[in-house]
C-alpha cells in the first residue's frame, strides 16, 4: 500500500539532518524539514522494501519541540536546516546523534562518560565565510532539495560584515548583470584583519561577456581571486593572542571563528596535558594547528596537498619567527607513507581529514603515531567509522569533545583523542 497521504509522527533526528518516523505497518520514513514530534502527512514519497522517504510533506501538527526561526526563509533557504529548534535543543540532539553513531557505526559505547559540547558565546550572526549561489543575474541560496534561489535581505546566522558585502554585491550584480552570470557560485569570507574576500566559481565552459567593469567594480571593494587561479593576496587569521594565520580566498577556513578558536586551544591544551614534543600535521591546511604548535615550542611537520595553502602558511611561519620548511606540500597518505618507509614516528599525529574521513590513509598514517593519535572531525558517521578501525589497529579512544561550529545547523565538529598501542606493538 502506498504511503502517500500517510500520517506519521517523527521520532527522532538522525544524521545528515533528516529526521526519522515509522508508519502503521512497520516501514521506517525519512523526511527533512521535520523535528521529533512533529505529525507530518506525506505527500511526495519514494518507496522500498521497508523505506519511504518523503521527498515532501505537511505539517498536521507541530511538536512542542518546534520555536519561531528567527529567519522567515528558514523552512524554505537550505541553509539553517535546524533553525525550528532552540540552541539548547540544538546541542542536545547533536550530541545524541554522536553517541548513536558512535554506538551503531563505532561499536563504541561511550555510556555515561563525559561528553561537552564546547560552544560560543553567538547562534546567530556567527559566520565569517558563506557561499552564494548565482543565478539569472541573482545572488542568493538554493531552496532546500532544489536549484531554485531564495535571496534574504539580510542572512541571519553571517556576520555583520558579510551581510553588508552581500548587499555591495548585490548593488554591483544589478549594474552588471550579465558579467554575473558568467559564475556558478561566489564565497564570501570575511577575516579577522577586517578584509573581506570574494571567490569566484566561472561556469564551465566559460562565457564569452565581457568581466571586465565588474571584476574592477568588486576589486573596488573585495579581495578577489577565481578558482583554480593563483591569489596574491592574503587575510589574516588569529588563532590565538600571538599566532595567526594568513590564508588566500582559496584557502579552506572554518566558518565560525570564535569556536574555531576554541578548538584551537583545545588542542594546544590536549598536547600540553600529554607531553607531546613532537607532531605530524596531515590534511594541515594553512597552519590552523600546526602554527600555534609550533608556538608552543613543538617540533612537527604540517603537510597539505594545495600549494595555495601551503604558501600562504610558510609565509606566516617566516613572519612569526618559525621554519617554513616545517609546511611541506604533498598528499597526506603518500607522504606519510613515505615518512613511514624512513622509519619517522611523532609524539603526535594529527588528523583533520576530508568530510569523508580517512578511508584509505587511515592505517599509513596511525602508523606513525608513537604516542597519540588527534582526530578532528565534521562528520559523526564517518568520525565513528574511522574510530573502530583505529580501535581495531589497537588504539585506545582516550577523550572527546564536541564543537558547535554549526549553530542552526545539523552539522558538528568532533575532536577525538587516540592513545597509540604500546611501544613495539603498534598497527601493522
Amino acid at each position: 500500500m502506498t504511503a502517500r497521504g500517510a500520517e506519521v509522527v517523527i521520532d527522532k533526528l538522525i544524521p545528515e539532518g533528516k529526521a526519522l518516523g515509522r508508519l502503521a505497518d512497520g516501514r521506517v520514513v525519512i523526511a527533512t524539514g521535520a523535528v521529533p514530534g512533529d505529525r507530518i502527512a506525506l505527500e511526495v514519497v519514494s518507496e522500498s522494501k521497508g523505506l519511504v522517504t518523503a521527498r515532501s510533506h505537511r505539517l498536521v501538527a507541530p511538536s512542542p519541540l518546534r520555536v519561531a526561526p528567527a529567519c522567515g526563509l528558514a523552512e524554505q533557504c537550505g541553509g539553517c536546516d535546524w533553525m525550528l529548534l532552540s540552541i539548547a535543543e540544538q546541542r542536545h540532539q547533536k550530541l545524541h546523534i554522536l553517541r548513536e553513531a558512535l554506538l551503531r557505526t563505532g561499536k563504541i559505547d561511550w555510556g555515561a562518560r563525559p561528553l561537552e559540547l564546547v560552544a560560543g558565546e553567538l547562534g546567530e550572526g556567527y559566520r565569517c565565510r558563506v557561499r552564494l549561489q548565482v543565478g539569472e543575474g541573482r545572488i542568493g541560496f538554493h531552496q532546500r532539495g532544489s536549484h531554485e534561489l531564495v535571496e534574504p535581505e539580510q542572512c541571519i546566522v553571517s556576520s555583520p560584515a558579510l551581510n553588508a558585502a552581500l548587499a555591495r554585491l548585490r548593488e554591483l550584480a544589478r549594474r552588471h548583470p550579465l558579467a554575473l552570470g558568467a559564475y556558478a557560485w561566489l564565497e564570501v569570507r570575511e577575516a579577522s584583519d577586517g578584509s573581506v574576500s570574494v571567490l569566484l566559481q566561472r561556469h564551465e565552459p566559460p562565457s564569452d561577456v565581457d568581466e571586465r567593469p565588474w571584476l574592477q567594480a568588486l576589486s573596488g571593494s573585495f579581495h578577489v581571486a577565481h578558482v583554480g587561479t593563483p591569489a596574491r593576496a592574503t587575510q589574516r587569521f588569529q588563532l590565538t593572542d600571538d599566532t595567526y594565520m594568513l590564508s588566500a580566498p582559496q584557502g579552506f577556513v572554518q566558518v565560525n571563528w570564535e569556536v574555531n578558536r576554541l578548538l584551537v586551544a583545545r588542542v594546544l591544551g590536549g598536547a600540553a596535558r600529554r607531553g607531546v614534543a613532537t607532531f605530524l600535521d596531515a590534511y594541515a591546511g594553512s597552519g590552523n594547528f600546526a602554527l600555534p604548535l609550533l608556538r608552543q615550542g613543538l617540533a612537527g611537520i604540517a603537510v597539505e596537498s594545495n600549494a595555495s595553502a601551503i604558501a600562504s602558511a610558510r609565509e606566516a611561519a617566516a613572519a612569526q619567527g618559525f621554519d617554513p620548511d616545517a609546511f611541506v606540500s604533498a598528499d597526506a597518505v603518500a607522504h606519510a607513507r613515505w615518512l613511514g618507509r624512513r622509519g619517522e614516528r611523532f609524539d603526535l599525529v594529527l588528523v583533520d581529514p576530508p568530510r569523508a574521513g580517512l578511508k584509505e590513509g587511515l592505517a599509513p598514517l596511525a602508523r606513525l603515531a608513537a604516542r597519540w593519535l588527534a582526530l578532528c572531525s565534521c562528520n559523526p558517521v564517518t568520525l565513528a567509522r574511522d574510530l573502530r578501525s583505529l580501535i581495531d589497529l589497537g588504539f585506545e579512544l582516550d577523550a572527546l569533545e564536541a564543537f558547535d561550529m554549526f549553530p542552526q545547523t545539523h552539522h558538528l565538529e568532533v575532536l577525538a583523542w587516540l592513545r597509540a598501542p604500546a611501544a613495539g606493538a603498534g598497527p601493522g
